[in-house]
């Protein structure tokens, strides 16, 4: 038969019961604007019934477990989702950074303003005779200036993409302190989820807040995350453990020698100081892995474009330059580039020059009196499977017969570089070249330098103007030399490409601008996909104030009624205690 002691616990559990769905309720409202905060829920079951001979009587309801509502098979799509977008954001902010300093339509001082306004300058001077006039000698200055120009905006387009190199390398040491950080705290609160889940309950707080810190983990890096039986939870990046369970690992970002001094990512042990393991390619996602491939891939791949527009513009024009002749010839000449090793053969490695391979042919310098007139004409011949820089100033000191004087010198000069002279009273210049080497070693070269980091006005024409050829025999009137360097303009010098000086530059700032539009397109679908991901988590989870109050006046009535409820069986009770016994009295 039913016990009136179980009746009064029935109440008492509906109290219990409607007192946790309360408590959880006004848990939910206070934290609708915690970010990352998931709704949670009270389930509660029936107690154990008492039976009683064919009867069987409920004995109320019991709490069973509070827990947040929430999908983690979703979450890990967002997380996903997080970490593709921090990649493509972070990439779109490089790309930014680049073409905004390459935008040629800003103010018109860029460096493809430059390029025109320094073939227009050669088209200047070569409609000048070569002499001394003061028009001529205005056309050599603005000449000067315009070059000058020039190759400081080539060598400032090259360094600044450089120093968004380093930018990056500022970034990717941040992510590694914050990685390490948010492994430390990640660690601290899986051993709070264990310690609370182990005893039965779901420490859903602390699940939350582990979920935000994966998120931010996700950002930062292509991390994986593993939860175990016991509730908490490994990451892994590029296979070495950053969390395991209550034990965290750090991340290093350590100056890579093999990388011109830039950081790579290492992994060690919690009490390591230095990573015993090199992660740097396993990091592909998040704005960590951005901010790798802007710098090791995206970027050097601008800076070997620029550099190839800077080796093509000095070979080329130093190919026309080398054979002309300004107002003044050469009484001497010190070549701008050197080889490793003079005793190695051109074709070897240690030989060679920097720019540009020399070839099998042969080098002509022409002699001339102090009236001008030929006084002798000399071939050197050269291999380079046979000649080093040391047998080629043999050739050139013997050619005119006399190996220990005569009218022309030649001998090793700093760095390896070679040096040609004549002897008193004569003058020389280089009327032929089919071995490359003038190009090669810089010899009577308008630019020297081996690249855009490097690139600039030749010193023999710096410290004296009169160098620039204009024509090639040094007549009054020759301009051959300076037209061909205008038309420069014009030849398709880039051969794989088949276009100009002009066009490959054009080419290079359409790629980018391409490229950054696409990334654009990325960023934008990416945005859009994780906001739909995210809005059907935050439905899932979020806490609703029109839910939560139609919840909290349902626990109100219902706390009510258990109240009256026990309020009533209370009176029962007192009644059987204090009110039976009197009978017969």
């Amino acid at each position: 038969m039913s016990n009136i002691f179980g009746i009064f616990n029935s109440g008492i559990s509906g109290l219990m019961a409607s007192q946790a769905g309360i408590d959880v309720t006004g848990h939910n409202i206070a934290n609708i604007n915690t970010a990352g905060y998931s709704r949670q829920t009270v389930s509660l079951t029936t107690q154990t019934p008492n039976i009683s001979g064919s009867n069987v009587y409920g004995r109320g309801v019991q709490i069973t477990s509070i827990t947040r509502v929430y999908d983690e098979i979703l979450a890990e799509s967002i997380r996903n989702g997080q970490s593709q977008l921090s990649f493509y954001t972070s990439v779109q902010t490089t790309l930014s950074k680049v073409t905004v300093y390459f935008n040629e339509l800003e103010d018109g001082s860029g460096l493809g303003e430059a390029l025109k306004d320094y073939f227009n300058a050669w088209s200047d001077f070569a409609n000048n005779p070569t002499d001394q006039s003061t028009e001529a000698m205005v056309k050599r200055v603005n000449l000067v200036e315009t070059t000058n120009t020039l190759t400081q905006k080539i060598q400032s387009s090259y360094n600044q993409l450089e120093s968004f190199r380093k930018e990056s390398d500022y970034n990717i040491s941040a992510y590694v302190n914050e990685i390490n950080q948010l492994s430390e705290a990640l660690a601290k609160i899986n051993g709070e989820i264990a310690k609370i889940e182990s005893l039965g309950n779901t420490a859903n707080d602390y699940r939350d807040q582990r979920d935000q810190i994966l998120s931010r983990l996700s950002e930062l890096a292509n991390v994986s995350v593993h939860e175990k039986n016991n509730g908490q939870v490994t990451v892994y990046l590029g296979g070495s453990a950053l969390v395991d369970d209550k034990v965290s690992y750090k991340l290093f970002a350590e100056s890579d020698e093999s990388n011109d001094g830039h950081y790579k990512i290492t992994w060690g042990t919690s009490v390591d100081t230095k990573g015993q393991t090199d992660l740097t390619s396993f990091i592909t996602g998040g704005a960590m892995g951005a901010e790798l491939k802007a710098r090791d891939e995206i970027i050097p791949g601008y800076m070997k474009q620029i550099d190839e527009l800077a080796v093509t513009l000095i070979n080329e024009t130093n190919r026309i330059h080398s054979l002309g002749q300004g107002v003044n010839r050469f009484t001497q000449i010190t070549s701008t580039n050197g080889v490793p090793n003079p005793s190695f053969v051109f074709s070897q490695e240690a030989g060679s020059f920097p720019t540009a391979q020399v070839t099998k042919g042969t080098v002509r310098i022409t002699v001339y009196d102090s009236a001008g007139d030929v006084a002798g004409t000399y071939d050197i011949d050269i291999d380079p499977d046979k000649d080093n820089l040391n047998s080629v100033i043999q050739k050139i000191s013997a050619a005119d017969g006399d190996m220990t004087g005569g009218k022309l010198q030649a001998s090793i000069a700093m760095d390896n570089s070679i040096k040609i002279s004549t002897e008193a009273g004569y003058t020389f210049a280089f009327t032929e070249d089919t071995s490359n080497l003038l190009v090669a070693a810089g010899l009577n070269s308008y630019f020297s330098g081996t690249g855009a980091s490097d690139i600039q006005l030749s010193s023999l024409i710096k410290d004296n103007n009169l160098y620039i050829a204009a024509g090639y025999s040094g007549a009054e009137g020759d301009n051959k030399a300076a037209e061909a360097l205008a038309n420069l303009k014009y030849t398709k010098v880039f051969k794989d490409q088949g276009v100009t000086i002009d066009g490959f530059y054009s080419y290079f700032v359409a790629t980018l601008a391409s490229e950054k539009a696409q990334v654009d397109t990325f960023v934008s679908t990416v945005t859009y996909s994780l906001s739909e991901l995210q809005l059907k988590l935050e439905e899932i989870q979020g806490v609703s104030m029109d839910e939560e109050l139609t919840n909290l006046m349902r626990f109100q009535r219902s706390y009510e009624a258990s109240a009256r409820f026990i309020t009533t069986v209370d009176s029962m009770i007192d009644k059987l205690i204090n009110g039976t016994g009197l009978v017969g009295r």
